[in-house]
């Protein structure tokens, strides 16, 4: 019967420490070359969100010029509008068409008798 040894375990947990500075020494160059890619990343995002805002600054003004010109366009279809509506123009375009006002021997009236009681709708 063999009989295993086992290192203690502060031991053990000691050699492991001693190991691991080796694992990160990096020395100045490591720690330099780390910086410049720290920073060149940083630069890249940098340069990304100030093109995006850019891009956004033109969409915007883009969509600026185009709600001017929709307001300029709905002004002159309400200017249409009113002319057309003129009294003026519209007894024109009825005389253009052949229609002339109504004669008083032309108006009928019709009398409707209304009852005095409340006034209900019905099915």
């Amino acid at each position: 019967m063999a009989v295993t040894v086992q290192a203690m375990p502060l031991q053990h947990a000691r050699e492991r420490r001693a190991q691991y500075p080796s694992y990160f020494k990096l020395g100045y160059a490591g720690l330099l070359a780390g910086a410049v890619v720290a920073v060149c990343l940083l630069s890249i995002l940098y340069l990304a969100q100030t093109g995006r805002v850019a891009t956004r600054g033109y969409m915007l003004q883009e969509l600026q010029d185009q709600h001017a010109v929709l307001l300029r366009e709905a002004e002159q279809y309400q200017y249409r509008i009113a002319a057309a509506n003129r009294l003026d123009s519209i007894a024109e375009r009825a005389t253009r068409l052949g229609l002339h006002p109504a004669a008083p021997s032309q108006l009928r009236y019709a009398t409707i008798e209304l009852h005095a009681g409340p006034v209900v709708a019905q099915r």
